[in-house]
């Protein structure tokens, strides 16, 4: 039988939970109860107890609510019912989770399937599900649902059809989704994009794919980088084209809107061994929301609107110098083949020449750090074009190519 997980604080929301159960019982699913709620007393539906949760977190319940740091109550119980999801899953005592919060119900359980695999079933339902939930999802697949009513006081005509489709809605990934999987004989190429290098994305995806490469694209959004480095690590990439390691910027600078997820971005293909050949798109400026969105103290930087939501902001100088200090020392950290290849007419559609966040002085600064410091094993190539055009990207995926035949 399918074995289902409900995560929630039966404190609060403790009638919605055992509506929840019952309707995944009714479908022949086995729902076990993981209480989050560690500020109300212990109830005695949980089959997996706060307490327990607790002590999976590394401390006793009470012992951690004597602390009375609310942010470290709410980490340690998110961590604690981590762990016990792991356990669940590794001892294939889990198919598929749910959970059901408020603001502090969401950050813990949020936290909890934070720690399950890309491609695992997992759903949330929230009262906090209409405003900025990338502080709850992060970089993984975690489906997500606005409750619209408040989840308190029992299910009632709204909540309950909420709750009902939720439950369908798992119930469907796990009867009827797909795990994440190569299949025997599979090589799988991740290719970084955004929309100032999807001609160059595009061109290599055709090759890479005639080449009999799969090709997974990631949107250099924060979280596509994220999960892109999770994905390597997990061995689902078998070598990368980082054709757009815009993250890298964000990251470094520390602002924007696609700050990675998880730093150290750059290192995990290194970390791995396998091959990866980079470059620079959209490396030199940086991505925010609508123009209210940019700080004051950055406004008189070139911006262009990409849309009414989305402003392009220009990367100082001495930030494009660190930016390529940072990449040249991460990149010497490889164990696998590694190449860099710099397009110099250009690094997006916006930042060519005569384009509106063109500043040629930062790109000299970017590559005199770049050059200095990265280190001989690493192949290093600078190519008369754009990055959009056809002669570098094809320079790329035949470097990777070559770098993914070295390996077989």
């Amino acid at each position: 039988m399918p074995k289902m997980v409900i995560v929630g604080t039966l404190d609060t929301k403790r009638d919605e939970i055992r509506f929840m159960k019952r309707l995944m019982e009714s479908k022949g699913h086995v729902a076990t109860i993981v209480d989050v709620g560690p500020l109300g007393p212990p109830v005695p539906d949980p089959d997996i107890s706060n307490e327990k949760v607790a002590h999976w977190g590394g401390w006793g319940l009470q012992n951690l609510l004597q602390t009375a740091e609310r942010g470290e109550i709410m980490r340690v119980m998110g961590e604690g019912a981590a762990r016990c999801l792991l356990d669940l899953y590794r001892s294939n005592r889990l198919d598929g989770v749910i959970a059901v919060g408020g603001n502090q119900g969401t950050a813990m359980a949020s936290i909890a399937m934070r720690a399950l695999p890309i491609g695992f079933p997992k759903f949330m339902v929230s009262t906090v599900a209409s405003g900025n939930i990338r502080p709850y999802v992060g970089n993984k697949d975690i489906g997500v649902v606005f409750s619209v009513a408040d989840l308190i006081g029992g299910p009632n005509p709204v909540s309950r059809s909420i709750l009902a489709n939720a439950v369908g809605a798992l119930v469907g990934m796990v009867e009827h989704g797909a795990r994440v999987t190569i299949k025997p004989g599979e090589r799988t190429i991740a290719v970084t994009a955004l929309g100032n290098t999807e001609p160059a994305v595009r061109r290599a995806m055709k090759l890479l794919h005639e080449a009999d490469f799969q090709v997974i694209a990631f949107h250099a959004s924060g979280a596509g980088g994220s999960a892109m480095e999770e994905l390597i690590e997990e061995g689902i990439i078998h070598g990368v084209l980082d054709l757009t390691p815009h993250e890298l910027t964000e990251e470094v600078v520390g602002a924007g809107a696609y700050v990675p997820v998880r730093p150290g971005r750059l290192k995990a293909a290194g970390a791995k061994g396998i091959p990866q050949v980079i470059s620079t798109g959209g490396i030199e400026y940086l991505c925010f929301g609508p123009w209210e969105s940019i700080p004051i103290r950055l406004r008189k930087r070139k911006v262009y609107m990409h849309n009414p939501y989305n402003a392009n902001l220009r990367a100082s100088r001495k930030e494009m110098a660190q930016v390529g200090k940072t990449m040249a020392d991460r990149l010497n950290e490889a164990k696998g083949p590694t190449a860099v290849m710099i397009p110099l007419r250009g690094w997006s559609v916006y930042g060519a020449p005569g384009g509106p966040l063109h500043d040629a002085l930062a790109y000299k600064a970017f590559l005199k750090a770049l050059r200095s410091h990265l280190g001989a094993h690493i192949q290093y190539r600078e190519i008369d074009a754009h990055i959009n055009d056809e002669l570098l990207v094809d320079l790329c995926v035949n470097q990777l190519k070559a770098f993914m035949d070295e390996e077989l």
